[in-house]
């Protein structure tokens, strides 16, 4: 490939030789530049490494959507408690908010006879859900024990749980693909 005052040749125009040496420049570029992608982007082939764990043979997400599908009785329950709760808390009708916290805190106490999920991330959300609709019954409660503080503090909280529990558990329909089961705000 040699040049003449800036005429270059076509590819026809070369001898055998040139597009010989041409054609070899280029396979050790092209060789170059697949080792230096594989240098800087690994190989991350599917091969495990020496000592890994065996991938499951089982499929997980059917497992997950199985369990799922077990906790819908309490999960139906639980949307039921809540939605009692918000509104009695919007009606701000103490005498009927007390019993609605009281139905809550049962379903709550039957969550951790469920287990958790099959995957640990579905699993965190799941209890972090959990602890969250706890803590909106403990804030309600505290209510109706004599704790010493406003009761709109305690409103807020019991509210501002809900909301918390609310948005793991549906986070948690997302990871599994399921349809969240939806709790309306506003009662």
């Amino acid at each position: 490939m040699r040049r003449r005052r800036n005429d270059y040749r076509s590819w026809e125009e070369l001898s055998r030789q040139e597009r010989r040496r041409g054609l070899a420049i280029l396979g050790v570029a092209g060789a170059g530049a697949v080792a230096a992608v594989y240098l800087v982007v690994g190989s991350g082939g599917t091969q495990a490494e020496a000592g890994a764990a065996v991938p499951p043979t089982v499929d997980v997400s059917s497992q997950l959507a199985t369990w799922y599908a077990g906790t819908a009785g309490i999960r139906g329950e639980i949307t039921t408690s809540v939605s009692a709760v918000r509104t009695d808390i919007q009606a701000a009708d103490g005498a009927a908010l007390k019993p609605a916290c009281a139905q809550l805190g049962q379903a709550v106490d039957r969550i951790t006879g469920l287990g958790v999920p099959p995957v640990a991330a579905a699993g965190r959300t799941w209890t972090d859900g959990a602890a969250a609709y706890a803590q909106a019954v403990t804030a309600c409660g505290n209510l109706f024990d004599g704790t010493a503080q406003p009761p709109p503090v305690l409103l807020q909280r019991t509210t501002d749980a809900l909301n918390t529990a609310d948005g793991h558990w549906t986070r948690l329909a997302a990871q599994i693909g399921a349809p969240a089961q939806i709790i309306d705000a506003a009662g």
